[in-house]
């Protein structure tokens, strides 16, 4: 049986085969804009996962590409009040395919003539033949609800379509996309054995987490789209309350919040904000004896240090709190494998169903 375990470990392989098809990958979009380069803005629109992948793959995908990248969720885009870009790329993210608004926005952007871009599973959902382009995600089959590949694989996808983006406004040479290419792999070949890493880890540290009211999560840059995720999948899968904060963000409100109750877990890549992250951590388990530190830069033995230093390391940390949301539910004792039936939701909701129904 594949466990969500196996999933996560899959990541790795899924890297490598986008790397390798890379080519038939964007075959279609070189066939909708064979002479077009001159995008001044991205705008990646997705709900639920697909927004916390947009979210971390905008700065590496904004750094590659040279061109801005604002991630939207679908309902802000189709609001009257909100001011529109026309000469962007407008990318609509759906694993499966059926979200309903991110659907809905899709077919708005069309109406107005943008050049819109549908993000996908396979050719075969039906948000695939519905925009302009269609770019295959990379996840394949997925077992599970709790996506785990599909915002990895999402993630890579988007920053893949920056370099693409980048190769035809001639901002990317091939000698640096060709090193870009390299680093990847060789981050994707570490994935693995942080799993291993973060099983061991949360073998002496889980209880901590398991006894405290709420899990906060806080990442800058690309990690405050992890952080953002992390908090959907430990919320969903071990269904402990969780809150993911950009770092900043996490020090105006939230810090004269805390208690010895609420566990921090702060992601350093030890970039620009190595030192905030470091004294909130530093402040959590000094003060609140309730905090760790998931990266670079550890303040004690109980902090999980992992690579660190490439322009992907976002998808090492993306398996660091996939596989602590799995291993919390298992040791909470959740059959992972156990049917989900959503009918009493879905009587008042279903996001995915466009005669899904909205009920008192």
């Amino acid at each position: 049986m594949v466990t969500m375990l196996d999933c996560i470990r899959r990541v790795q392989d899924r890297i490598h085969w986008m790397t390798e098809h890379r080519g038939e990958m964007f075959a279609p979009l070189e066939k909708a804009w064979s002479g077009k380069s001159d995008w001044n803005e991205v705008v990646l629109v997705g709900c639920g996962t697909s927004n916390t992948s947009a979210v971390t793959a905008r700065y590496p995908m904004q750094k590659i590409s040279g061109v801005r990248v604002t991630p939207v969720l679908p309902s802000e885009l189709i609001r009257e009040e909100a001011v529109r870009n026309p000469e962007a790329l407008y990318v609509f993210i759906s694993q499966t395919g059926t979200s309903v608004l991110t659907r809905e926005a899709l077919k708005w952007a069309r109406g107005h003539g943008f050049d819109t871009l549908a993000v996908s599973e396979s050719n075969q959902t039906p948000i695939a033949g519905e925009a302009d382009a269609f770019l295959e995600m990379g996840c394949g089959y997925e077992e599970y609800p709790m996506r785990t590949i599909g915002y990895s694989t999402s993630v890579y996808v988007l920053v893949l379509l920056g370099l693409w983006i980048g190769e035809k406004a001639k901002r990317v040479l091939p000698e640096e996309r060709d090193r870009f290419l390299m680093c990847a792999l060789e981050t994707a070949d570490q994935i693995r054995p942080v799993v291993d890493q973060t099983l061991e880890w949360l073998e002496r540290e889980r209880r901590q987490m398991m006894r405290a009211d709420c899990l906060v999560f806080t990442g800058s840059g690309s990690l405050y789209g992890v952080a953002m995720e992390a908090s959907v999948k430990v919320w969903e899968t071990p269904q402990i309350i969780s809150f993911g904060y950009e770092l900043e963000e996490g020090l105006h409100g939230p810090n004269y919040g805390y208690t010895q109750r609420h566990c921090v877990i702060v992601l350093n890549d030890g970039g620009p904000d190595n030192e905030k992250a470091r004294a909130l951590c530093a402040y959590m388990k000094n003060e609140k004896q309730n905090g760790f530190l998931i990266g670079k830069n550890p303040l004690d033995e109980h902090d999980l240090v992992i690579p660190c230093g490439k322009p992907l390391d976002c998808l090492l940390f993306a398996a660091v709190v996939q596989t602590l949301a799995y291993q919390l539910a298992l040791c909470q004792g959740r059959d992972m494998t156990a049917p989900h039936d959503n009918r009493v939701m879905y009587s008042y909701f279903d996001t995915h169903n466009e005669m899904g129904a909205y009920r008192k």
